[in-house]
């Protein structure tokens, strides 16, 4: 899996900057904020990765380009800010030139050839590896596949500097580190293009049982929802509409016979205004009547209510007069009588034995009297009242309903189409509802066969899972030569780590690559109760070293066994919280243990590496370029060459 990166051009708002890179070793060194990891970024940017947008980044930088050589085909990658979903690639090689802007994500359609949806398979298309599909879900053999993209075989080959002593390959991410494990199965020999076809067939035929018995389970709700999930129902139910509309004909032919029915709606409708004018004189009688005693009643509480001031007044009167002496009638001026005879009233000569007497002593029981004679009349207006106000109600919707109904009479009467008309176009359509009906019950009728026609097809598939199933894992036993790079991979990280000097290192430990985390543990002396890894080294230093020195052995075992990994190391500060003046023995060791890999069994890969301090490689190492970039001179400038903003 060649790949070869040989200039990146950034294209800035006022000068165009070049970076060469050697095909052997690249160095970067210098001062703080100078640009030495945006080299990194922009390189893993090329590749199809997200832009690091840093202050200079987003100020200044307007494209950039990629020179690189995957395989035999020369690339230039062209990237915009502007744009994140896409790549410019042009590319010329194996007898074909070819321009295409090619998504980052895959689309539903191939954008080159006819297996080629996005930038990520061509890379791996022209790097000679097979466009691979995992299961997304290890543990659910009913998962979708995946693919595997050239971004997941990347992260073993850029050891960016924010990851480098806080995730190991992002193993320890939930979310993506089943991506990094299949990368290590294929790269470690334990997936092969049968594997890969064989998953592939398996998932294929589980989708189509699944597509099966999902289709034969919604065709049986369907038909259940309605009654016909049994052809004895559907049956059923064509034999009873047969009854129907046999009955129906019956009832067509009597009506050509027999004529006109014997009330038409008119009439039925008349009948009903008929009713209702007699209810509706019923109900205005009783409005009336109600309405005359409810004056009556008011009239009397207005007589007592007088009768009751008349009654005050006399009482007051008669007890100003009493015992009260008259010389002349106070009416007329006649005088009276000196003396009473007893018999007749003195002033106005009336027969005493037939006079009430005045009002002495009985007028409050009077007044007492009228006032509930007044209650009791107000309770009963108000009663009449309310059943008034029912009656008017009652009548206005009677009213309403004679209206409604006479309306219908006097239409019924403007159309020339008759009430027999009516009726027969009335069977006439429920006969020919009965006959889509039947004709769909018809159609329908082999739909139950049809579900368990699937559901036994869906179960004869399982015959078939169970027989891929059996190849899988005839095809995974053949895994010994991936066992084997497993163990070369062992044996090369402890090389690795006692040739750096790693701190507490022992040549008698051990050891053990995880196959089901593929996390790598060290047992001291053997040991495995005492076993640590990565997350347990401690020190942020030794946490960069110890994933370092893996990638370095994956890759030497890679070159060793012709395993398939891009020929890329690009590692952004190794020395990452180790200072070289400190620790001068783990810096030396280090740098002197990559030169030598890279001078022999890693001989055809390309390394950048960059860092704040360089280390000068043997004079025998050929080909090989380093580059200072500082902030201040201008023989070194730093990488955008003009800003010096941050």
């Amino acid at each position: 899996m060649r790949l070869l990166l040989d200039t990146l051009v950034l294209l800035c708002r006022q000068s165009e900057e070049r970076i060469q890179f050697s095909p052997r070793l690249s160095f970067f060194h210098g001062e703080m904020s100078t640009g030495k990891s945006t080299i990194a970024e922009l390189l893993d940017y090329c590749l199809g990765g997200g832009l690091q947008k840093t202050p200079a980044v987003q100020s200044e930088l307007v494209g950039v380009q990629l020179q690189a050589v995957t395989g035999d085909v020369s690339l230039l990658i062209e990237r915009n800010p502007s744009t994140s979903s896409s790549v410019e690639l042009t590319w010329e090689g194996d007898g074909e030139v070819g321009r295409e802007n090619l998504p980052i994500a895959a689309g539903e359609r191939p954008a080159v050839g006819d297996d080629i949806y996005n930038y990520s398979d061509f890379l791996l298309r022209h790097l000679g590896s097979p466009l691979l599909k995992v299961r997304k879900r290890k543990g659910d053999p009913d998962s979708a596949l995946q693919r595997l993209s050239f971004r997941d075989f990347y992260k073993f080959c850029y050891l960016d500097q924010p990851d480098l002593d806080s995730s190991f390959f992002l193993l320890e991410q939930p979310i993506r580190m089943e991506k990094s494990k299949d990368v290590l199965r294929y790269v470690l020999g334990f997936h092969s293009d049968r594997l890969n076809e064989l998953q592939n067939d398996l998932s294929e035929v589980r989708q189509t049982q699944r597509t099966m018995r999902e289709t034969a389970k919604q065709l049986d709700e369907f038909l259940q929802r309605y009654g016909f999930n049994s052809k004895d129902q559907i049956g059923f139910e064509i034999d009873r509409l047969n009854d129907e509309e046999e009955a129906l004909e019956v009832e067509i032919e009597d009506q050509g016979k027999v004529g006109l029915p014997a009330s038409t709606v008119a009439e039925e409708d008349q009948l009903l205004v008929n009713g209702l004018t007699v209810a509706i004189a019923s109900k205005t009688d009783a409005v009336s009547e109600i309405g005359q005693r409810l004056n009556e009643q008011e009239s009397l509480i207005a007589e007592f209510i007088a009768m009751k001031f008349k009654l005050v007044r006399s009482s007051t009167a008669s007890e100003l007069l009493k015992g009260a002496e008259f010389q002349a009638c106070p009416a007329c001026g006649t005088e009276v009588a000196p003396k009473s005879d007893g018999v007749h009233c003195v002033l106005c000569r009336s027969d005493l034995d037939t006079a009430p007497g005045g009002f002495e002593g009985g007028s409050a029981v009077m007044e007492r009297d009228l006032s509930d004679r007044i209650d009791d009349l107000k309770r009963s207006v108000q009663r009449l009242k309310r059943s008034h106000e029912k009656r008017r109600t009652e009548l206005g919707e009677l009213t309403k309903a004679r209206t409604e109904a006479q309306t219908r009479v006097d239409s019924a009467r403007k159309q020339v189409e008759s009430e027999y008309m009516r009726r027969a176009r009335k069977l006439e359509a429920r006969r020919g509802a009965i006959k889509e009906r039947r004709s769909l019950l018809m159609r329908i009728r082999g739909m139950p066969g049809e579900v368990e026609a699937k559901l036994l097809e869906a179960d004869q598939l399982s015959a078939k899972i169970a027989e891929l199933e059996r190849d899988i894992q005839t095809e995974q036993s053949r895994f010994e030569e991936g066992r084997s790079n497993v163990r070369a991979l062992e044996r090369n990280f402890h090389l690795l780590l006692r040739a750096i000097h790693f701190p507490e290192i022992k040549e008698d430990d051990k050891v053990f690559l995880n196959q089901r985390t593929w996390f790598p543990y060290i047992h001291p002396k053997g040991n495995e109760a005492l076993a640590w890894t990565f997350s347990d080294a401690g020190s942020g230093g030794k946490m960069v070293l110890f994933k370092i020195c893996f990638a370095l052995a994956l890759h030497l075992t890679a070159a060793q066994r012709d395993l398939p990994i891009p020929r890329i190391l690009v590692v952004d500060s190794p020395m990452k919280n180790i200072t070289p003046d400190i620790n001068p023995e783990i810096f030396q060791h280090f740098y002197r243990e990559l030169y030598r890999l890279l001078q022999s069994d890693l001989k055809a890969w390309q390394c950048i590496v960059i860092d704040q301090t360089y280390f000068e490689p043997p004079e025998d190492f050929a080909d090989h370029a380093q580059r200072l970039l500082t902030k201040s001179d201008p023989q070194h400038p730093p990488l955008i060459s003009y800003y010096h903003g941050h």
